[in-house]
């Protein structure tokens, strides 16, 4: 993950708000009038060429003024734009990048509007608020369902950290957890209220169907036992997932050819990697997906015969497929 932080990084502007240079602006509006007379009269664009070779010659002072006047113009211009980028944002402009991320800008001081003279209203910098803007996608609140969610995968084990850069103003700063620790082990995680002021947290294992082993939910449990955690007035208890168990079962009809067999195994590959992207908690297995795997593999027909309708689980459950069966006929 990597995050640019305002006041501790250096951001450079984008290309597009870059205003070009005198002298080539001048450069290709002199060739711009020259070849635009040329067309007309000749002889007109040979003196006109000699008088703008001359810098003292009124029109091209006129050209000088009018390159300038363009210049001035790009400079507003990229300031406009610049305001529609958070980094840059201020004023009313940075409140409407704020309120793209559900936030507004805090009030510390109501002020007093009776007093005289009126005390107006305080509200925080502009630099305070673009820091929240930043933090907003990676600062869940304390008990909410990413914040558990995000306990979950971690289990407070510390990362690898390595910070790279390879392009010019870019860093890369990646968080590498131990393959052999608790965290590796989970595939999937969440977190919800059964009840006022209890939080049943679920865990979905990478190892076989994704029920966890014991040593793991022990250490799950752990991590919430801490009181850094978990909110003081959160109850949690921490359970596996209750997992569903499934076979996709189908029969494809196929033009007659050589390739019957190659379609096959593409079938099954296809449809096993679907039924691994379904292997999540509240996990959806929906026929019409099969149906549209098959006939991307090549089917022309096809009958499903499991699951005849789709599996739908909570979030407490996550679907898990056994088997992958495909039956290839030619027509």
């Amino acid at each position: 993950m990597s995050m640019l932080i305002p006041g501790e990084h250096q951001l450079a502007e984008p290309a597009i708000v870059t205003v070009e240079e005198f002298e080539p602006l001048l450069a290709e509006f002199k060739t711009f009038v020259v070849d635009y007379v040329a067309q007309r009269s000749p002889a007109n664009a040979q003196k006109l060429q000699a008088s703008l070779a001359n810098e003292s010659e009124l029109l091209t002072l006129a050209l000088e003024a009018f390159c300038l006047r363009l210049q001035t113009h790009e400079r507003k211009y990229n300031a406009r734009i610049k305001q529609m980028l958070a980094w840059w944002a201020t004023g009313s402009n940075l409140d409407a990048r704020l309120a793209d991320m559900g936030l507004e800008r805090q009030l510390l001081d109501p002020g007093d509007p009776a007093a005289f003279p009126p005390v107006p209203e305080v509200y925080e910098s502009d630099q305070d608020a673009r820091l929240r803007y930043y933090l907003a996608p990676h600062a869940p609140a304390a008990g909410s369902r990413m914040q558990y969610r995000r306990e979950v995968f971690t289990l407070g084990e510390r990362p690898t950290v390595t910070v790279e850069s390879t392009d010019a103003g870019v860093v890369k700063v990646i968080y590498r957890f131990n393959p052999d620790g608790l965290a590796a082990q989970v595939k999937d995680g969440n977190a919800r209220r059964t009840a006022p002021g209890d939080v049943q947290v679920t865990v979905l294992s990478r190892d076989g169907d994704g029920a966890p082993s014991a040593a793991l939910l022990d250490g799950v449990r752990q991590h919430f036992a801490r009181p850094d955690v978990r909110p003081e007035t959160d109850r949690v208890t921490v359970q596996g997932a209750d997992i569903q168990r499934y076979k996709i079962r189908v029969v494809a009809k196929i033009n007659s050819g050589p390739d019957s067999g190659l379609t096959k195994v593409a079938a099954q590959q296809q449809l096993q990697a679907y039924a691994d992207s379904c292997h999540r908690l509240e996990g959806r297995v929906d026929p019409s997906w099969i149906d549209y795997t098959l006939h991307s593999a090549g089917a022309v027909q096809l009958q499903i015969l499991e699951p005849l309708e789709p599996i739908v689980t909570t979030a407490f459950q996550a679907p898990y497929c056994t088997a992958v069966e495909v039956e290839v006929m030619t027509i």
